[in-house]
């Protein structure tokens, strides 16, 4: 009679187990089918009005995959894995299992699904945030910002702050949350060989926000030149505001309202600085770009 119980009692839970693994397994097909459906269309053969459209199935598969992130997870990653997929499916595929997950091999498929990525207008603001999210977390995203400059009319908006970014600010906000030396000599080695005026003007901007004896020299260099072009009009200007800057006696008004507005004395060091601005860049708003004029000029002026 106990033999006939137990044997009864592991046909149950062998039955409950296969019937475990069979809903398991049909969830994660449904995903995947979900996935391919999300993603089954080419943002860059459609206007942006109607990729706009289009739009609020992507944020809704995203809310589908944080309610039920198992299945969904173990779902995308076989989809990014596989060959021939649509490049959405690469693009924000990737973002999103960048941003829902942080184990190493998640990171590593998703960084590599981000290269397969044409920055299709629909796309612009979540790379964006994507990208700033990596840097904050310590990763070189530079090589994947870098792909933006080949985008002149690139452009972010925070509905938060109702604030937009154009190309240059897009490109070089996540640099500011980075170690400079991490990034400066890539910076100066790209502006050396970029002919588009937009990304040059792009680049004079980040080396001007990284604020380096090594950056304000590539920025000399590349404003003494022969010529004109946007970028290069941008690096006089930039070079002839930080000739006013310089010059400030220690009593100015206008300098006495940037330290108020960021908390910082005359004692307050460059590194010091330079520890706050990363900080506080790592929020994105009209609010924080303020106080990144603010941190930028006070490093200047204390010697970089």
């Amino acid at each position: 009679m106990r033999s006939r119980i137990r044997l009864k009692q592991s046909a149950i839970v062998l039955t409950g187990l296969l019937v475990t693994f069979t809903a398991c397994a049909q969830s994660i097909a449904d995903a995947r089918a979900d996935i391919r459906s999300t993603y089954n269309f080419e943002p860059t053969t459609m206007a942006f009005d109607e990729q706009a459209r289009r739009a609020p199935s992507l944020s809704a598969l995203w809310d589908r995959y944080s309610k039920a992130a198992g299945v969904y997870s173990e779902a995308l990653r076989t989809e990014l894995k596989a060959e021939g997929q649509p490049e959405l499916l690469y693009c924000d595929g990737g973002m999103l299992l960048l941003n829902k997950s942080k184990s190493p091999g998640d990171q590593t498929l998703g960084l590599t699904s981000l290269q397969k990525c044409s920055l299709a207008e629909i796309q612009h603001t979540p790379y964006f945030y994507t990208l700033h999210t990596l840097a904050v977390r310590g990763i070189d995203t530079f090589d994947l910002q870098a792909r933006i400059l080949s985008k002149p009319k690139y452009s972010v908006f925070i509905v938060q702050h109702a604030l937009s970014l154009g190309q240059d600010y897009a490109f070089l906000y996540p640099f500011l949350v980075q170690e400079e030396s991490t990034y400066v000599p890539k910076l100066i080695a790209r502006l050396e060989k970029e002919q588009d005026p937009t990304a040059q003007k792009s680049l004079v901007r980040a080396l001007w926000y990284a604020a380096t004896p090594e950056a304000e020299a590539a920025l000399r260099s590349f404003a003494g030149a022969p010529g004109s072009s946007v970028g290069m009009d941008d690096a006089r200007k930039l070079l002839e505001t930080l000739k006013t800057v310089r010059q400030w006696k220690p009593t100015d008004p206008t300098l006495k309202r940037i330290r108020s507005a960021v908390k910082a004395s005359q004692r307050t060091s460059v590194s010091e600085l330079r520890a706050k601005r990363r900080a506080r860049m790592r929020s994105i708003s009209d609010e924080a770009l303020y106080d990144l004029e603010a941190y930028t000029v006070l490093i200047y002026r204390s010697g970089t």
